[in-house]
């Protein structure tokens, strides 16, 4: 799963966030500039048995601006279906995205 999306701030921050289907890597950059990653080796990226993940960090700058990306997988048959990702800046839902 790999997105885009601009923060609404006076930045215009981009941020990447890419997951691997196959072995779960996942990281996150905020103009090209890793601010989050989670290693493929880690058995928490592998094994879980949360429908919740939070992915959450804050970028440096004149305002604070704290992002949280949160992953739902679906109940049944998760390894089939769409994960729903969840983008929020500031506590405020910005965009949402599906994909595996």
């Amino acid at each position: 799963m790999k997105f885009t999306f601009t923060l609404p701030d006076p930045e215009a921050t981009v941020i990447e966030y890419y997951r691997s289907a196959l072995w779960g890597g996942i990281w996150i950059k905020a103009n090209g500039q890793k601010v989050f990653s989670k290693s493929a080796f880690n058995p928490s990226s592998q094994i879980s048995f949360s429908l919740t993940c939070n992915y959450q960090f804050s970028l440096p700058g004149s305002s604070p601006r704290h992002v949280c990306i949160t992953k739902k997988r679906p109940f049944l048959f998760a390894g089939f279906r769409r994960n729903r990702y969840i983008v929020t800046f500031n506590g405020q839902p910005i965009e949402e995205h599906f994909g595996y």
